[in-house]
């Protein structure tokens, strides 16, 4: 493993961190393998070589101008083979000294083989694989040349050991779980160790190597880590413009997003970093397949700045040459994408000279067209033309992305074979007439979209099951229908598109706070899990409600800890929200909680002042085997908070949003439904207007948002006695 220790449950390949204002030099490596020996079945890829392109031209940006390439198919590129990869990270110790950046990309394919020295918790080395990776010797277990990361680790504890601090970005995978990719314009950089002859099974009992923490301590240069997936996933490369022939579109869907939030983002911090870019993975404009790659991280300096600058959101901004904007698909800007203009990079948002939808979008780049300031950006409705660009535009900021409140799923198919449903068979037959149902009601929207879906659709254990994703490892998660259980499918496709829209709604604002509108209330979550030696064994039946009264009360003296980003969770851990104001004044603070069954849930507080945090609603604990059956799967929660001026109703969104309820009755709906429901169509709507909605001010409307994964019993019964 890499001499800093990384979580087995993510990809084990690490970031590092420049601490800012502190770099005397920045020195980028930048590696991509796209050539592979296919003689042994190992595929070549199409992105690294544009993943190499897209960062150089990123860095150079912002001003890094010692870059060294180690790419195949890339003008002055070096062979990435695995000696020159070790000698060029040799190199970056041997020129580094303290207060430097070294920055370290890789792109290509990851795998993994039996561990060799017993560091490996689970057993296994993760594995990086240059040009020259061969296939192994009968029972060697060992692939050749492949780059191990304990070699990686090593290489990088020498950067560090110089005092200079490293960014190490890995775009590959070293395990799978079996997803398909949504299209062809969808692959995986996984390599099935079988492949290159070596097993992906544990070689032994392996140490207690302390799988977790963050690098040695003892190194003066700093560290956090950044993964492209997790365990139970396969990073994705994309096309991104499907219709044009050749390799010039394909990129790393991890690197292509976090390349361009570094490019259109001044001052953002490591974790808000993260975020953007989390939230960029799952845009619409990413083909449902390759939205199933989930990005996370650890570490100690979240809440430094990246390259520099202040902590705060930032502004994403772009050049524009005439009617050109220099930002595309890459950077999750699409077709009708609103975006605001304007002369100089420093102006306010007052100071905007128009607004313009993009068209004819690229991956890299789109053209503008100029429309009235009131556009309200739709998918399927461009805005109507407004004339000429104005004069003396030379930047655009994002305004709004064009909202899609159609629920796209995918086309069910098997989840052991991944072979789709044929479409006489019962269970498509249920979901064809329970989808023209809710069309029929007029309430929803529902389409069935192979390639831009939302929500995946498959069959496992005599159900079909419902989620952004519906598979952790081999197992089933997400909201299920069984045939004949007496559920309408109708009824839970209308609950799943109302979560969607709620959804969808709350995350155009999500994160809008900045260094001109700073959230006037601090959200702090918090995690208190549960020891899966108080747990209930798996396959004996048990009562949940003890259960977890029995879990909570071993560890009601364990201290919380800050909730991870894009946490795992398990039965009966505790998960928290606190709110306190920053500054003098009063605002209302609403919680609502999507589950893994597409149940919404408010909770709602008012904060007054800055005396003291208070409990945002009830500590939630988790319960993936709950009373009423099993709820795993991914989880979302928005934390919304509003000002709450003098001699005005109150903003709380309890009994308005809900979808479900404890007996399956109809959730209350309050005598202010119609105003709650016009604050939130207004967020969707126009964002970036700020303006006033049915007597509440946009202008004063902050969203951040949180994802975790519940994880079924199965996957943590090897460690519940």
């Amino acid at each position: 493993m890499y001499g800093f220790r990384v979580v087995a449950i993510a990809v084990t390949f690490v970031l590092g961190l420049w601490a800012p204002g502190n770099a005397a030099e920045i020195r980028a490596l930048l590696i991509g393998v796209s050539a592979y020996d296919e003689s042994i079945g190992l595929a070549s890829l199409r992105g690294p070589a544009n993943d190499v392109r897209l960062w150089q031209k990123t860095l150079k940006a912002r001003g890094v101008s010692d870059i060294r390439i180690l790419a195949d198919a890339v003008e002055g590129g070096v062979i990435p083979t695995h000696a020159a990869i070790l000698e060029a990270m040799a190199d970056l110790a041997r020129s580094s000294s303290a207060g430097d950046l070294a920055i370290i990309t890789l792109s290509g394919h990851g795998t993994r083989q039996p561990d060799n020295n017993g560091d490996e918790t689970d057993g296994l080395d993760e594995l990086f694989l240059p040009a020259d990776t061969g296939r192994a010797e009968a029972g060697s277990n060992a692939i050749p040349n492949a780059l191990l990361d304990d070699e990686i680790g090593v290489a990088v504890d020498a950067i560090r050991a110089t005092g200079a601090d490293v960014w190490l970005i890995i775009d590959s995978c070293h395990s799978g779980s079996g997803l398909r990719a949504a299209s062809p314009d969808v692959a995986s950089r996984y390599v099935d160790p079988a492949l290159l002859g070596v097993s992906d099974r544990a070689a032994g009992p392996a140490a207690d190597s302390g799988a977790g923490d963050t690098g040695r301590a003892d190194l003066p240069g700093q560290v956090i880590a950044f993964y492209a997936a997790r365990a139970s996933e396969v990073a994705r490369e994309v096309n991104m413009e499907p219709e044009k022939p050749g390799d010039s579109a394909w990129y790393g869907l991890f690197s292509s997003r976090l390349a361009a939030r570094l490019a259109g983002g001044e001052g953002l911090s490591y974790r808000q970093l993260f975020q953007a870019v989390l939230s960029d993975m799952n845009a619409a404009g990413v083909p449902g397949g390759a939205r199933m790659q989930t990005p996370s991280w650890e570490g100690t300096l979240a809440d430094a700045v990246v390259l520099g600058g202040q902590a705060t959101s930032g502004v994403r901004q772009f050049a524009v040459n005439g009617d050109e904007i220099s930002a595309g698909l890459v950077h999750g800007l699409g077709e009708g994408t609103l975006v605001s203009l304007f002369a100089d990079a420093a102006d306010g948002p007052d100071a905007a000279l128009g607004f313009a939808q993009m068209t004819d979008v690229s991956a890299t780049q789109g053209f503008l067209r100029a429309v009235a300031p009131e556009c309200e950006p739709r998918i399927d409705t461009p805005c109507t033309a407004a004339g000429a660009l104005p004069q003396g535009v030379r930047f655009a900021r994002l305004a709004a992305r064009p909202l899609d409140l159609v629920l796209r799923i995918a086309p069910p198919r098997d989840l052991a074979t991944g072979v789709a449903l044929a479409a006489g068979s019962a269970e498509r037959a249920a979901l064809d007439q329970a989808i023209a149902a809710v069309n029929a009601a007029g309430d929803a929207r529902v389409e069935m979209d192979p390639e831009g879906y939302t929500i995946d659709v498959a069959l496992a254990d005599g159900a079909l099951w419902f989620g952004r994703r519906v598979a952790a490892g081999a197992v089933p998660v997400g909201l299920a229908w069984r045939p004949g259980d007496g559920t309408d499918l109708a009824e839970l496709l209308a609950r799943i598109a109302a979560a969607e829209r709620l959804a969808t709604m709350l995350s155009s604002v999500a994160g809008g706070g900045s260094l001109l509108n700073p959230s006037p209330v601090r959200i702090d979550p918090t995690l208190v899990p549960s020891d899966p030696a108080d747990l209930d064994p798996l396959g004996v039946a048990s009562n949940p409600v003890r259960e977890c009264r029995r879990a909570l009360q071993a560890s009601a003296r364990t201290p919380p800890v800050p909730l991870p980003e894009m946490s795992d969770l398990k039965q009966c851990d505790n998960v928290g929200f606190a709110a306190q104001g920053e500054i003098p004044g009063e605002r209302d603070v609403n919680r609502i909680h999507i589950d893994a069954r597409f149940c919404v849930h408010a909770d709602y507080v008012h904060i007054e002042d800055t005396a003291r945090p208070v409990p945002v609603g009830d500590a939630m604990v988790v319960c993936s085997d709950c009373p009423d059956g099993k709820a795993t799967g991914d989880e979302r929660l928005f934390v919304i908070v509003t000002e709450s001026p003098e001699n005005a109703e109150r903003l709380n969104l309890e009994s308005m949003v809900e979808t479900c309820s404890a007996d399956g009755a109809a959730p209350t709906r309050g005598t202010d439904a119609a105003r709650v429901a016009g604050f939130l169509e207004s967020l969707g709507r126009r964002p970036d207007t700020r303006g006033a909605f049915g007597g509440l001010n946009v202008s004063n409307v902050w969203v951040r948002s949180w994802e975790w994964q519940v994880l079924p019993k199965e996957l943590i019964a090897s460690t519940v006695k």
